[in-house]
């Protein structure tokens, strides 16, 4: 898994084309989000070119999962889940509180393969997609929480 750039532009917008069919970002979205200071794209190439791609954007002590894709080819095999504990990671190394996204609610395999890795759905947002479909928004802890401090057994 590496980091990329915006020499990366064409392969990840040829990527886009290959995994989403419709409702894909523009080129010059993927354009904005590469040099966007605030935002990180990880992918994972394989013998033939990214096989796996991840955009995040990083909004104070949040980090929101912009994208995530496998090529279809390669699907199933473990590599979204790797590409998920990768962007928690990467919230952990930051100091995040915690990672956040939006998913439509008729995609029934995404919001099942991100309830299995944690995600929790606080809601439903109505017309979210420019096309005006549904989504939820589901977000997970990224910090371990604080726990009471243990009770002194005697005090003096």
């Amino acid at each position: 898994m590496r980091v990329a750039g915006p020499d990366d532009l064409s392969a990840l917008y040829r990527f886009e084309v290959l995994c989403f069919r419709e409702h894909r970002f523009r080129r010059d979205h993927i354009d904005w989000i590469l040099r966007h200071e605030r935002a990180l794209t990880l992918v994972e190439d394989g013998p033939e070119g990214v096989t796996a791609a991840m955009m995040l954007l990083f909004e104070g002590s949040v980090c929101r999962v912009l994208s995530v894709a496998v090529a279809p080819e390669h699907r199933r095999r473990g590599i979204g889940t790797r590409m998920m504990r990768a962007a928690e990671t990467t919230c952990q190394e930051r100091g995040l509180s915690a990672i956040r996204l939006e998913v439509s609610t008729s995609n029934l395999a995404a919001i099942e393969f991100y309830r299995k890795l944690g995600y929790r759905t606080d809601g439903v947002l109505r017309g979210y997609y420019s096309w005006g479909e549904d989504a939820y928004s589901m977000h997970k802890a990224t910090l371990p929480t604080v726990s009471d401090p243990l009770p002194s057994s005697h005090m003096t």
